[in-house]
């Protein structure tokens, strides 16, 4: 072991599209250089500081890297694929600092991605915690371009629930309007597009963010912020040794399309928890608090929308805040009803305890282990199907433990979960197949909250499934073609649309009753029909904050959906090679004359199974498109 020496080794991903090189200066700093096919696309500055040791300069390497490779095989229960195939080159390179402390950086280099995790592996005989103080952390990309990223919430919001609009397509280097920027972080580097994230994140640390003052193009990674959660819990993160933080990744595509196939997030997450998993089906889910605040205090109401449930066939209905005003007996019988009719219930809940000060209930159930233990075992036996818990308001180390240990709990009572004013995802929902979906979105919901959002879902739509969609499961409630304080700008396409372009687990259909019955019959057909559990995602064209465009399967049935932002699109071809040889007619539900009109057609290809091209339909500023491939 010498200090002072430059070193530098370099791995290549599997098919060698992507080769990581690490780097140890003669100041013993840690660094890496990722490029993909021969081009420089990023560089990560590395190092981390403990209270009781540095690993920022003086580092030394502990004998070569240890290199091997990661080649398996998983199953998803929902998601983009429900099969996949984890292929990276792994290595480790262990350096340790002038007092012997020992720091090992953790590797994966895929075709289309790399990341690395910090791991402390000595062992504490001990038991002595150790703090994280900071990280010297920091994404430096190589040239000027585009950046699409969330402000994170000021210090003086009522939350912290990631659901700020993205900043669209601003410089890279722009400030952000509060103190950071949240993850994922989406840029566009001559031509090449970057997803930068984390993963795997478990109760040992805290989620990360990037601070809101990037020094030219370098992004530097801070922890959360003290005032989150009330206040209460750690900002900083501590544990005994041995000590393994998340991943952090960043992911490479030649096109935006490409990017949202990313499953990067997942394939980095650890494996299934679960050993049977045959309890958790995806479904959609009829839900009545959007078009009427008030009704999960009314049960005519509540069964009305099971009614809809029923009559769509849809697996689920949801019950959200408030609904404690029933007795115990009202909703047993409430349950039994929607069981009659094939309709899973699943409740809200509130995750206060002291830790936020919303007054939704019930609340203060899902704070302690024994409480919620005990009233997810209460539900359960009532016929409950799913919890939705919402107002989490902290990214800090407790906080992430929490939503944890209600995931390990809801397995127990064999509930699926629902994240609503959350932290986003992290590949959680592969080590917990039962969570479906989690909010951190600006979703449907803020057509009630800010009048300005009418405008914004426009461009916005078209923002998320290059952002925040990449990275897991999303709950926007989608799909309202009601107008609620302002007139809607998307098009009745367009919302349709949104059921296929934006994934999650447990799809919940927001807007009245009322409202989607009397809805054209080809729209209905739609609803009726698309699946929430995809066996294969394409991208296919677009670009965040103009349009989108993918393709979905489920079985043997193909989907191709559209939405389209404020600038009218005039179609164009779309190459469907990847999606194989096909036969049958594609049912095409698109723009109309106006907002709320749609128009049909149906294009044949059976007497041309090698047919590979189709031509999107026009979009309208707003607008979007389904269809559907009816094979016969």
């Amino acid at each position: 072991m010498q200090r002072g020496l430059t070193m530098r080794w370099t791995f290549a991903s599997p098919g060698g599209d992507v080769a990581l090189t690490v780097g140890l200066d003669g100041a013993g700093r840690l660094s890496c250089d990722a490029a993909r096919r021969g081009a420089d696309q990023v560089t990560v500055l590395l190092g981390i500081e403990r209270a009781d040791a540095s690993f920022d300069a003086g580092l030394a390497a502990l004998g070569a890297p240890v290199v091997g490779a990661v080649d398996e095989a998983y199953e998803m229960r929902h998601g983009k694929r429900s099969r996949l195939h984890h292929h990276a080159t792994t290595a480790t390179v262990a350096v340790c600092n002038a007092a012997g402390d020992r720091l090992d950086l953790d590797l994966r280099v895929y075709d289309t991605a790399i990341a690395f995790r910090y791991r402390f592996p000595e062992n504490d005989d001990d038991g002595r915690l150790r703090t994280v103080t900071g990280e010297m952390t920091t994404f430096r990309l190589p040239a000027d371009g585009r950046a699409w990223l969330q402000p994170v919430s000021p210090s003086d919001s009522p939350d912290h629930a990631h659901e700020n609009l993205y900043a669209n397509g601003v410089p890279i280097g722009t400030p952000s309007p509060s103190h950071a920027w949240d993850l994922p972080a989406t840029f566009e580097v001559e031509g090449h597009w970057l997803l930068v994230g984390e993963a795997d994140l478990d109760a040992g640390y805290h989620g990360a963010r990037l601070a809101g003052a990037p020094h030219g193009r370098s992004y530097a990674v801070v922890g959360p912020d003290s005032w989150e959660g009330r206040g209460l819990g750690a900002a900083q993160a501590s544990s005994t040794l041995p000590w393994t933080l998340p991943w952090r990744f960043i992911g490479f595509a030649d096109t935006a399309a490409a990017l949202l196939e990313s499953t990067v997030v997942t394939d980095l997450a650890r494996p299934s928890r679960l050993a049977d998993t045959s309890w958790i089906r995806p479904g959609r889910a009829s839900w009545s608090w959007w078009s009427d605040v008030s009704s999960p205090r009314d049960l005519a109401t509540l069964r009305r929308f099971v009614d809809l449930a029923a009559e769509m066939g849809w697996e689920y209905s949801l019950i959200d805040a408030n609904w404690t005003v029933h007795s115990e007996a009202e909703m047993r019988q409430l349950v039994r009803y929607a069981a009659a009719r094939a309709v899973g219930i699943w409740l809200w809940y509130n995750s206060g305890g002291p830790h936020n000060d919303v007054a939704g209930e019930p609340r203060d159930l899902m704070h302690e282990q024994v409480v919620r233990r005990r009233e997810m075992a209460r539900i359960a036996a009532w016929g409950v199907v799913g919890l939705k818990v919402d107002f989490f308001h902290s990214d800090k180390q407790d906080g992430i433990g929490r939503y944890l240990g209600i995931l390990e709990d809801a397995a127990e009572a064999r509930l699926m979960v629902n994240f609503h004013g959350c932290t986003v995802p992290r590949g959680w929902e592969r080590t917990w197949p039962h969570l479906m979906t989690m909010e951190a979105v600006r979703g449907a919901e803020w057509y009630l909250i800010n009048l300005a959002f009418a405008d914004d879902a426009v461009w916005h739509n078209t923002v998320l499934p290059f952002t925040r969609n990449v990275i897991g499961p999303m709950d926007y409630t989608p799909v309202t073609f009601s107008d609620t304080f302002r007139a809607r700008r998307t098009t009745a396409a367009h919302e349709l649309a949104l059921a296929v372009v934006f994934e999650t687990g447990i799809l919940h259909f927001a807007d009245s009753a009322e409202s989607y019955r009397n809805q054209d019959p080809a729209v209905l057909d739609v609803l009726r029909r698309v699946p929430v559990a995809w066996d294969d995602t394409v991208g296919l064209a677009g670009e965040p904050g103009d349009h989108a465009v993918m393709a979905r399967r489920n079985g043997d049935t193909w989907w191709v959906a559209g939405i389209n932002g404020p600038n009218a699109n005039p179609g164009a071809d779309l190459d469907l090679t990847r999606l194989g040889p096909l036969r049958g007619t594609w049912c095409i539900v698109h723009d109309g004359a106006g907002r709320d009109s749609v128009l049909t057609r149906e294009v044949r290809i059976d007497d041309q199974p090698e047919f590979a091209g189709f031509r999107s339909p026009p979009m309208a500023a707003g607008g979007g498109f389904v269809a559907r491939l009816e094979a016969h």
